[in-house]
């Protein structure tokens, strides 16, 4: 190392300046963006036991019909919900890209099974949908944490959503709840067995198109520097495509989610589940928001087994987030975890049958 690298080094704030100030953005943004507003939201779901119209349907019976109209007021309603989160999941993914170093990080998420566990501990305080924990998990990569806790961290926001559970037992019957967080753990645990699985065979992490900023070579630009650059490269490698995606799939929303359609009773019931699970991998959805979709279709007539479909698919994953994320895991192992969450929806709907929803 030169002199002038180590010189840089020393110049630089503390260990316990940088763990202090991250912790701070840490709270000051989940307080923002999360904490607060839903210390307001809960009390209001359990007087009204409403989470409002379904962004699926709106105040319809079914979604709209394809159009650019429709895509526009679908993206228009996500990006008012969710906004706030994704502000701070890129400025958090920035500040753990430049001022965490691997090695620290590394120890704290531990890897393999124990790295899974600490990934799905660390993710149940941010609230997050998997869209807005997607560039957090991508700013994780590139800070070499291990894949196995990236990806519990990432769909654990999603998943194991505390206020997501206490919204349905206010919204649902109390079986729908239970559902869910049974849903939401076996959908992080077939995250932590198959990631544990592919690091075994590619200890290497192969097939990771994410670059890694490591910490053998400092960089010397002033810290400000260093996180305006990770910030905005972030947001223009996410951001655009993630846009366009919203609008696309919300305009499609109709063919994607034909749940008016008369053939998915009966023997359709089967072929309905299996496409509205698979369908429930690519919308993607404000937090909770799904516990509105299910009350609403509900409602309208829907059978419990097809509502019980989007429970944990919608949620989990959406196209969007799993091509945010393409570049920082495996690309065999992102299929496997959505082959995953689909499977997960239909056992969810059979159970659902089962019990008499």
């Amino acid at each position: 190392m030169t002199d002038g690298a180590i010189g840089a080094r020393r110049a630089g704030p503390p260990a316990w300046a940088v763990a202090v100030g991250f912790g701070a953005l840490v709270v000051a943004g989940l307080l923002w963006a999360k904490w607060a507003p839903y210390w307001v939201k809960v009390p209001s779901v359990a007087g009204s036991h409403s989470l409002g119209s379904s962004i699926l349907t709106g105040g319809a019976s079914a979604p709209p019909g394809v159009s650019l109209s429709a895509g526009l007021r679908f993206a228009g309603t996500y990006f008012l919900a969710i906004w706030p989160a994704l502000v701070v999941a890129l400025v958090l993914a920035a500040a753990v890209q430049t001022v965490l170093p691997s090695a620290w990080l590394r120890r704290v998420l531990g890897r393999g099974v124990s790295g899974g566990v600490r990934g799905g501990a660390l993710a149940l305080p941010s609230l997050m949908c998997t869209c807005c924990a997607a560039p957090i998990a991508v700013g994780l990569r590139r800070r070499a944490a291990d894949l196995t806790a990236t990806l519990a961290y990432w769909l654990g926001n999603p998943a194991l959503n505390p206020v997501v559970l206490v919204f349905c037992a206010f919204v649902l019957p109390w079986e729908w709840t239970l559902l869910r967080a049974v849903a939401g753990v076996a959908v992080v645990a077939a995250a932590v067995v198959l990631g544990r699985r592919w690091a075994s065979r590619s200890p290497t992490g192969s097939v990771v198109e994410e670059p890694v900023v490591g910490d053998a070579v400092p960089d010397e630009r002033p810290l400000v520097v260093r996180f305006l650059a990770a910030l905005g490269g972030l947001s223009v490698r996410l951001l655009p495509e993630y846009l366009l995606l919203v609008v696309a799939l919300g305009a499609f929303r109709g063919v994607l989610f034909p749940v008016a359609a008369p053939w998915l009773t009966g023997t359709g019931l089967v072929l309905g589940v299996l496409l509205l699970a698979v369908a429930g991998t690519l919308l993607p959805i404000p937090t909770g928001a799904e516990i509105a979709v299910v009350a609403a279709l509900l409602a309208v007539g829907v059978s419990g087994p097809l509502a019980a479909a989007l429970l944990i698919t919608l949620p989990a994953v959406s196209l969007p987030s799993l091509l945010m994320v393409r570049r920082a895991f495996p690309r065999r192992l992102l299929v496997a975890v959505t082959g995953a969450v689909v499977g997960i929806g239909v056992l969810t709907s059979v159970v659902a049958l089962a019990v008499g929803l």
